[in-house]
């Protein structure tokens, strides 16, 4: 008996331990760690990290076709400016801007 009670013993650990995995689940970063990381991705991928602290950073990145001429918004990656009739040298767009729609009209967009 004492055999089968050991051998179940040892049973029981191989299973409680194949159920533990590789410890707990990795939480994602919070508050500082958290904008440390995405100013991190931001600028290994292009971007400029930038705006006011307290107030919101973003990640600004420079479009494939800023500055080229465009009649629509479809001309643009980003967004189609209607005074220059040219493709948004930034994105995101923040504040208000007037932009051309598909249609080639001027139309307001404002985002903060």
């Amino acid at each position: 008996m004492p055999m089968i009670r050991t051998s179940l013993a040892a049973l029981l650990c191989l299973v409680l331990a194949g159920c533990m995995g590789e410890g707990p689940p990795k939480l994602p970063p919070v508050g500082a760690a958290s904008v440390a990381a995405s100013k991190s991705r931001c600028e290994a991928t292009g971007g400029r990290w930038a705006g006011k602290p307290g107030a919101g950073m973003l990640c600004f990145r420079t479009p494939p076709d800023a500055g080229k001429l465009c009649r629509r918004a479809s001309d643009c990656t980003s967004g189609c400016l209607a005074k220059s009739r040219t493709c948004s040298p930034v994105t995101p767009l923040i504040g208000c801007q007037d932009l051309l729609d598909e249609s080639g009209r001027v139309v307001k967009q404002c985002v903060n």
